[in-house]
């Protein structure tokens, strides 16, 4: 087995968007409707009162829908506007060049202008695995690394180093 596995930083944009839905958290939605509260409630308001004018057999009046037309936009803005934050991210980190490698120690990282940087396992406080890539939570921000181009013993032996030292 060995004591280190040797990795690449380049992200596809495919790549950081899964490692992105990865660091959420469960209750992403719920915070992003929560955080916009009087966007939600006026939809919701004006839904319902739309519904229940459609179920006594009224018409729904012109202003009423472009009324839902206000809060929806104003939600698909803010989502949007996230979306291409992560696209963007995306874009950024397919540019830059440089290698990593893991072992007992942590995460040792090297540009391809020869800059170097170590991020001790201790630093991390959760990981998640996806279908293409692992993500590493730390205080301040998150860390995506590519599954690409591994084989199954690699895999296993950063299982094992999560496992091991990210509690």
């Amino acid at each position: 087995m060995t004591t280190h596995v040797t990795l690449s930083t380049e992200l596809t944009p495919d790549e950081v968007r899964q490692g992105t839905r990865l660091n959420r958290g469960y209750v992403y939605w719920f915070n992003l409707f929560r955080a916009y509260w009087y966007s939600t409630v006026l939809l919701v308001v004006i839904l319902w009162a739309n519904i229940a004018r459609v179920v006594n057999g009224q018409r729904l009046q012109p202003a009423s829908v472009c009324l839902v037309l206000i809060p929806s936009f104003f939600l698909w803005f803010v989502w949007n506007r996230r979306s291409s934050a992560v696209r963007k991210t995306a874009t950024q980190l397919s540019d830059a060049q440089a290698s990593a490698t893991a072992d007992a120690k942590g995460i040792n990282t090297k540009t391809s202008t020869g800059a170097t940087s170590f991020v001790p396992w201790s630093d991390y406080s959760a990981w998640r695995e996806g279908n293409d890539v692992f993500a590493l939570v730390t205080a301040r921000n998150s860390r995506i690394l590519s599954k690409r181009g591994l084989g199954e013993a690699d895999l296993e032996q950063l299982r094992s180093f999560f496992r091991m030292h990210i509690r």
